[in-house]
């Protein structure tokens, strides 16, 4: 692939990389809104189910009082049927007639209301739980890209402190070079200096041991041992012999 062929795919690749973050952030705006509809859509569940339940509520109330009603009445029947009363008990029956009607009614409508009430229930407690999972999972994913984004920034800026540390460990390098070099130059300027006054030569003959005392250890032990009055021996003549 040629230089520009690269250039071109990695122009490309940056720009498909830019639209594909693009687009992730308005998805997760777009399901940021998804979630707060389905919680509205859930606050009416609610509302609807609790209108239901008061419905139900309500109904099981009235047959309980029709049947408590039917009871009382089928009593009083009997009752007046005893007392030989037929035309109380014909009232009392036809009573009892509307009031089974009505708890009929009441019952047909409360077994189709209950599953409804149930069905609605477990549908809410259904979608309660999906969006609080949602809801994790929107959360990891916003707390996995702040993460990401500051190990990113992270690494960029160590890659600069990198970068700055090896040019200040150069400039440490060319430093140390000059002064060594400067170094150099006083140095070879002190011996020109000392040839020009006559020191060299001095230095040549004390490292000749010209001229010099010496100040070694042994010839300090040698002078301490030495006799502090020393006397050179007196070289007396030889006897001579009487001849006769």
């Amino acid at each position: 692939m040629s230089t520009w062929g690269k250039i071109f795919t990695a122009i490309r690749g940056g720009i498909n990389e830019a639209a594909e973050a693009a687009a992730d952030s308005q998805s997760m705006r777009i399901l940021d809104q998804e979630i707060r509809d389905a919680e509205q859509s859930l606050r009416a569940a609610r509302s609807d189910l609790a209108g239901i339940m008061a419905s139900n509520k309500s109904v099981m109330r009235r047959l309980e009082e029709n049947r408590a009603k039917e009871t009382k009445d089928t009593d009083s029947a009997r009752a007046a049927i005893s007392a030989g009363r037929t035309d109380l008990a014909q009232g009392l029956a036809q009573r009892i007639a509307g009031t089974r009607a009505e708890v009929q009614r009441d019952q047909e409508e409360l077994d189709r209301l209950l599953p409804r009430q149930q069905q609605m229930l477990r549908t809410i407690q259904e979608t309660e739980s999906r969006i609080a999972q949602m809801k994790r999972e929107v959360e990891n994913v916003k707390a996995n890209e702040s993460l990401l984004r500051a190990q990113s920034a992270i690494a960029h800026s160590q890659s600069g402190i990198n970068t700055r540390l090896g040019s200040a460990v150069e400039s440490l390098e060319r430093i140390k070079k000059r002064q060594e070099v400067t170094a150099g130059r006083i140095e070879a300027g002190a011996e020109l200096a000392a040839l020009e006054n006559g020191g060299d030569l001095d230095r040549q003959l004390r490292e000749a041991g010209i001229g010099s005392s010496s100040h070694s250890a042994d010839d300090i032990l040698a002078q301490l041992m030495a006799p502090k009055h020393s006397v050179e021996p007196i070289l007396l003549p030889a006897p001579t012999g009487n001849k006769g």
